[in-house]
């Protein structure tokens, strides 16, 4: 936002009546338990964890497709703020589609159920509970069970900051102590506001109280026991202590030892953004790079704050396992913010974003060019009409399609080797299996000097096939306006 614990049967008895007696859930504990009898828990997650060879395909539920028109309550297509329809069967008769992309994960917005107009899934009412318009924990199952069979893991938005703004805990009595006392957020760099305020005036959870804290663990695990996701992509993670976030990860961590969390950490300051990741969390969505491409790739843009974006990657201990992304449902569409010549600069950004050693977040519908303004603009229903003739489609796929072939896109290297504000040159991998892209990021025609580091007489240009020749271990480029070259010893 901004947008099963195992346990012997015995224990488990004693618990549910415990919870039962004092009411302690959203919603009903007994039919929580109900769907754990008659859905039995699927096979444990993915063997294989992640890594920058992975491709994140980024969904918000409701926006994606219907599938189900059973569970269209409230749908009102008309109108940004209420549901669309879109569920969880719509990703699964989309998952061929979204394999074909290059896709090697997939995240989904969450799925708890929501209160009233939670269609994006961050307003929490029962967190133990599918939220009724995008489907069932059956449906999720066969989701996890269907995406395995494709090789695509799958990731589940999870929130503890906070619930929807009318949860019952805030009235009955016996939760007044899991939240912390009523304070909006004035000044986000104020930690103690930030982790205790109520941002955007939803209740704040109060994760300092054990139970708080125990619940939600166990909530968490719970969610990966019955469905078999993958990893998680953690909400709001700046608004929460590093002390939970370090018990959380433990406790995860130390049953699913190869499961992946993705803190989302909203600041491009990488010293701040490591210190999550040293609580245990595996990766943060990468704030400081998406400024960076955010201000090179656009009209009258510059490359010198990607590059100091890239120069300061080496404050991560691994930023291979954060998330490179160039819009989301918090941010407006690339397509939208980058001004005049936004497609050729939309080529720009994925070209980057799928070559650089991180894992590339792709929103749906930035493969087809969507366009969309600040929130809610930034969440409109996936234009399935553009799918047959989009170019930037056919781009994706074939960037994708490099990552996969290509030894270089595999390492985790990577190095700048000339910039100015209007062009950027950076080499991935070494040797004859290295890989140099130049990029003009301005709207003329650019000559570069490359003095590449492998000693070939011959680059072939892997996205043209074109061959350019080498004189004393420079190739002279002429980059088009807004273009690039990803060049290959032949």
């Amino acid at each position: 936002m901004k947008g099963g614990f195992f346990m012997n049967k015995k224990l488990i008895c004693s618990l549910i009546s415990i919870l039962i007696a004092s009411n302690m859930m959203i919603g009903c504990e007994k039919d929580k338990n109900v769907i754990k009898q008659t859905s039995p828990s699927p096979k444990a997650v993915a063997k294989s964890s992640f890594s920058n060879n992975d491709l994140i395909y980024f969904i918000m539920t409701d926006r994606f497709y219907n599938g189900d028109k059973s569970n269209d309550k409230d749908v009102d297509s008309s109108n940004p703020k209420a549901y669309h329809g879109g569920d969880i069967k719509g990703i699964i008769e989309k998952l061929d589609y979204i394999k074909s992309i290059g896709t090697t994960a997939i995240w989904l917005t969450p799925v708890v159920e929501n209160e009233n107009g939670g269609y994006h899934g961050y307003w929490t009412k029962d967190f133990y509970k599918v939220d009724p318009h995008l489907g069932t924990l059956e449906d999720l199952q066969t989701l996890v069970k269907e995406a395995h069979k494709r090789d695509i893991k799958v990731v589940l938005d999870y929130v503890v900051n906070h619930t929807g703004y009318k949860t019952n805990w805030l009235s009955d009595g016996k939760h007044n102590d899991w939240f912390h006392p009523e304070m909006p957020i004035s000044d986000f760099n104020d930690k103690e506001q930030c982790e205790k305020g109520w941002l955007c005036g939803l209740p704040d959870l109060n994760q300092e109280n054990p139970e708080v804290k125990d619940y939600l663990i166990k909530n968490s695990l719970w969610w990966i026991e019955n469905t078999g996701i993958d990893g998680m992509r953690l909400d709001t993670v700046k608004h929460v202590s590093t002390n939970f976030w370090k018990d959380f990860s433990s406790a995860i961590k130390d049953k699913y030892p190869k499961f992946y969390l993705l803190g989302e950490v909203w600041s491009d300051d990488v010293s701040y953004l490591q210190k999550y990741i040293n609580s245990g969390i595996d990766g943060v969505t990468n704030y400081s790079l998406f400024n960076g491409m955010k201000n090179a790739f656009k009209t009258s843009g510059s490359t010198n704050s990607l590059v100091t974006a890239i120069e300061n990657e080496g404050k991560f201990t691994n930023p291979t396992l954060n998330g490179i992304f160039i819009d989301n449902h918090d941010n407006k569409r690339f397509i939208s913010d980058a001004g005049e010549n936004s497609e050729a600069y939309l080529r720009l950004a994925l070209a980057f974003e799928m070559t650089y050693p991180s894992i590339p977040v792709i929103y749906y519908g930035t493969e087809i060019a969507m366009e969309g303004g600040d929130d809610p603009d930034n969440r409109r229903d996936m234009e399935w009409q553009k799918i047959d003739n989009s170019n930037t489609l056919s781009f994706c796929k074939k960037l994708a399609a490099l990552r996969t072939t290509v030894p270089a896109f595999k390492s985790s290297e990577i190095k700048v080797l000339d910039y100015d504000s209007n062009y950027l040159v950076y080499l991935r991998g070494k040797d004859k299996n290295s890989v140099v892209v130049a990029m003009n990021t301005e709207n003329k025609d650019c000559s570069i000097k490359v003095k590449v580091p492998y000693a070939s007489s011959e680059y072939v240009d892997l996205i043209t096939s074109k061959i350019f020749k080498v004189d004393n271990g420079v190739i002279d480029l002429n980059l088009k306006g807004i273009d690039f070259v990803m060049l290959q010893p032949k």
